[in-house]
C-alpha cells in the first residue's frame, strides 16, 4: 500500500527528499519524488518564489525537504535547490520552479493535475530539463 509515500523519509538522511524521473503516459519524462509521485509547477510563481499559500497549499501541497535534496535518474542535481517557506520546511525548487504535489494524485504515476487551471493560473508537470511539460491535458495521466 502506497499510503503516505509523499511524506516518507530517507533513513540515511531523515526528511531529505530525492527527485528522479519517470515516464508518464501522454507526457513523456517528468520529475517525480522518490516514491514516484508527480511534482508540478505553478505558472503564476515567479522564479524561485512560491505564491501558493493557504487554500492553494491545501490543494497543491508544497514539496518540502528537511535536509539537502538529492537527484537520481534523469533529474539534474544542478537544477535542484530549495527556498524558505514561512509556513514550514524548505520547499524544493527545480529549474527555478517551486514544486508541488496535487492532492487528487493518490499514487505513483498519477498526473491528474496536469494542465489544470486553479488559483489563477495553470499547473504543469516539469521536464528533466526544468521546463514546463505543456503536453497532455487535465487528467492526462491516470484516467478514472
Amino acid at each position: 500500500m502506497a499510503t503516505g509515500c509523499a511524506f516518507a523519509t530517507n533513513t540515511r538522511h531523515p526528511g531529505r527528499r530525492h527527485l528522479s524521473t519517470a515516464s508518464a503516459r501522454g507526457l513523456g519524462q517528468i520529475i517525480v519524488d522518490g516514491g514516484g509521485r508527480t511534482l508540478y509547477l505553478f505558472a503564476a510563481d515567479p522564479p524561485n518564489r512560491s505564491t501558493c499559500f493557504g487554500a492553494c497549499a491545501s490543494v497543491w501541497p508544497p514539496a518540502t525537504t528537511q535536509g539537502p535534496p538529492g537527484a537520481t535518474g534523469g533529474a539534474q542535481a544542478d537544477l535542484l535547490t530549495t527556498i524558505a517557506r514561512p509556513d514550514g520546511p524548505r520547499q524544493l525548487v527545480y529549474g527555478g520552479h517551486p514544486l508541488y504535489y496535487y492532492q487528487a494524485d493518490t499514487g505513483r504515476g498519477d498526473t491528474r493535475g496536469q494542465g489544470i487551471t486553479q488559483f489563477g493560473a495553470p499547473w504543469f508537470a516539469v521536464t528533466p530539463q526544468g521546463q514546463i511539460q505543456a503536453t497532455g491535458s487535465a487528467y492526462g495521466g491516470v484516467q478514472h
